[in-house]
């Protein structure tokens, strides 16, 4: 049976386009997320943070997780942008913090085969 996760999202600075081009790739990589706040900074969404509660594929580590979603997001918004995630199993107190940077972006981006995305306009 796969094991529920909590998962707290955010990504930083994004375009209006960016933002829903990566919600776009969470949707179709794991779930909709039940919620999602967007804090603007004039034409900017500053901070996209998203909450969602759902099992992962069974036999998928969280690290594994974590990466398969952040390459989508990467690949739907065309560009690096930093992003956190904090997941736990659902009845932990706490979960685990992950901070992708550019050093990320670049190897899981390998790992995925996803080096040059398209740029949809």
């Amino acid at each position: 049976m796969p094991t529920t996760y909590r998962l707290r999202l955010s990504i930083a600075m994004l375009s209006t386009t960016e933002c829903e081009r990566a919600l776009e790739a969470i949707r179709l990589q794991w779930q909709s997320p039940s919620f999602i706040q967007r804090q603007f900074c004039g034409e900017l969404v500053a901070l996209l943070s998203l909450q969602h509660e759902a099992a992962i594929d069974t036999g998928e580590s969280p690290d594994w997780f974590i990466e398969r979603i952040a390459a989508a997001i990467w690949h739907g918004i065309g560009r690096f942008t930093r992003l956190s995630f904090d997941l736990a199993p659902h009845e932990a107190p706490d979960g685990k913090l992950y901070v992708l940077d550019e050093s990320h972006y670049r190897t899981v981006m390998q790992k995925f085969r996803l080096g040059s995305p398209t740029l949809r306009h």
